[in-house]
């Protein structure tokens, strides 16, 4: 194992390998957080905790899409209509008694920090996006800091503070912008798909239609 990530996916690229990994291999190796849960062997690899290489992955989702979708020019911005980042809050990472895990933990604690700082970069290359409305992050401000990675079943503290978080007016706010893009987003998926359908229809019917005498059939 190394503290390098890796992207899991069920689908080939244009140019690349894939691990072909089912759903819950992909689960397990992003949520095995050391000294809580077991690595997990993939294609002879063995694969734990995403977080630790990328505990903040919207670059690597920007990377995927651009990868897919504009392969030649990497722009990918200007085919985003809606992209989604949710955050886990601000909880820092407590220490663990075994002294043998003191770097783990500091690995951890360094990979808290740079989630907020690489949200701070992505905000900053991607402000038009954001401006626009087109692109959002969601996490928690206050009220997790002393919930730590072993604190998993604190979830009344966790809901309770994500309750405060979505009622706050600013984050209200871009709730509702954020809402408002995706439902546009399904009214122009459900305008188009009527459309298309309009056009085949029309064009089915008219196949069928005999020709008149005298006149000249369209293909």
């Amino acid at each position: 194992m190394t503290n390098t990530s890796t992207r899991l996916r069920n689908y080939r690229l244009p140019s690349g390998n894939d691990h072909g990994p089912t759903i819950l291999q992909a689960a397990l190796a992003t949520s095995a957080a050391p000294t809580y849960f077991p690595d997990v062997k993939i294609a002879g690899m063995k694969f734990v905790d995403g977080a630790i290489g990328a505990n903040n992955p919207v670059f690597d989702v920007v990377a995927e899409a651009s990868d897919l979708w504009c392969e030649d020019t990497g722009r990918i911005q200007p085919l985003v209509k809606c992209f989604l980042s949710i955050g886990t809050g601000h909880p820092g990472i407590r220490s663990v008694s075994d002294k043998g895990y003191r770097h783990l933990i500091e690995t951890l604690q360094k990979q808290a920090t740079e989630t907020e700082d690489t949200n701070r970069m992505f905000h900053s290359q991607w402000r038009e996006q954001f401006d626009k409305g087109r692109c959002f992050r969601f996490t928690v401000e206050h009220g997790l800091e002393d919930v730590g990675l072993a604190e998993w079943e604190e979830s009344d503290v966790l809901q309770s503070a994500t309750t405060s978080y979505l009622e706050e007016w600013k984050t209200r706010v871009v709730v509702k912008t954020c809402v408002e893009n995706l439902r546009l987003k399904k009214c122009e998926w459900s305008s188009t798909a009527q459309k298309l359908h309009y056009n085949n229809g029309s064009a089915n019917e008219k196949s069928r239609r005999p020709s008149q005498p005298g006149s000249r059939q369209e293909v």
